[in-house]
């Protein structure tokens, strides 16, 4: 009995010590379970500020150039040019388009990590369709990415940082919506659109050619100190009496006379046409540095459209072709326009 008692004593012990070293094993694996969790989640989140915090440029007073290239080869290449900024080292570039590129390399942050799961998709959809950014200070380049397309719900955009093989989805704080769009490469959408853009101390003369009316011609011509001379007629040999207060609003109007887009859905062919055409008026500014800048204006045929009480009509009603002196023909818009063709009636002394 004695020999059952000290087996039953045995037998209790080797369970606690068998208990006590289940408990201690199952308290260390909670542990190393937990720190492998916190290592993981460290190593994403250094990750992720490593890789994420590169895409935005902070101090973008200091990005001197902006190099914009799609899938297809087409790109753009916007230099800083003082206060202003150039287009391919030839043309003023859009000054709203350059702001909302800044202001979008500026605020854009990571949304959300791209997982396992997408990320072969991801990947295949930014190599098939992107816009690679290269981004250049004083020194050289910055930084270079990848901009692809939105995700599902279009409230981010997926990118990713050249020379890595990890995407994430990038927004903007504040803003609901994908910023692809405002990565653009067509060099015609980055042109700006500023036809004439004087102040009135600029101007030394304005002449206005109304064709098939000629007698509605007429001729500012700038006398130095705000003040003005204005000759009339078909020969402009005649001269006006006229309000200075009226004539001043008029000049005003050519401090921001801008096109609407380029004519890029018809052929050479057909833009020749255009220009062989009578023009319905013709504005030729001259600033006081003696350089001399022509905008000539022609009907824009429609192939069907209607006047307000549904006559059939051969015009745009709203708009019309615009041949520059520099060769080029653009869009413009009647209701821009007609404040500069107003007459001389407009400013004549009542």
């Amino acid at each position: 009995m004695v020999k059952n008692v000290f087996q039953k004593e045995n037998l209790r012990t080797l369970k606690n010590q068998v208990m006590k070293k289940i408990g201690l094993g199952v308290v260390l694996l909670i542990i190393l379970t937990l720190l492998a969790i916190w290592a993981t989640k460290e190593e994403t989140t250094n990750t992720m500020k490593g890789e994420l915090s590169d895409f935005a440029v902070k101090d973008t007073a200091a990005i001197q150039r902006i190099v914009l290239r799609d899938e297809s080869g087409e790109f753009v290449n916007l230099t800083r040019d003082g206060s202003e900024w150039l287009l391919n080292e030839t043309y003023k570039a859009r000054p709203d388009g350059i702001d909302i590129l800044l202001s979008t390399i500026n605020k854009m942050s990571v949304k959300a990590p791209v997982s396992q799961v997408q990320m072969n998709t991801v990947l295949k959809t930014i190599i098939s369709s992107h816009c690679e950014v290269e981004l250049y200070d004083q020194a050289g380049l910055i930084k270079s990415f990848y901009v692809g397309s939105p995700d599902k719900e279009h409230s981010g955009t997926y990118m990713l940082m050249k020379g890595s093989q990890r995407p994430f989805l990038i927004h903007m704080e504040g803003f609901h919506g994908f910023l692809t769009p405002r990565f653009f490469t067509n060099p015609l959408e980055w042109r700006h659109r500023g036809l004439f853009e004087y102040n009135p101390s600029q101007i030394e003369s304005i002449t206005l050619e109304y064709h098939g009316l000629e007698e509605r011609n007429f001729k500012i011509n700038s006398e130095g100190n705000q003040k003005y001379s204005v000759l009339v007629g078909k020969d402009l040999t005649s001269t006006a009496a006229i309000d200075s207060f009226m004539l001043s609003a008029y000049i005003a109007n050519y401090k921001m006379i801008h096109y609407e887009s380029f004519e890029e859905t018809k052929s050479e062919a057909f833009i020749d046409s255009v220009k062989q055409s009578s023009p319905i008026f013709s504005i030729t500014v001259v600033n006081n540095e003696g350089t001399s800048k022509t905008v000539s204006a022609f009907k824009k045929p429609i192939k069907e459209g209607y006047d307000p009480v549904g006559n059939e009509i051969e015009f745009d009603l709203d708009r019309l072709y615009l041949w520059i002196d520099s060769g080029e023909v653009v869009v413009g818009q009647y209701a821009i326009f007609d404040k500069l063709t107003k007459g001389v009636s407009f400013f004549k002394s009542r």
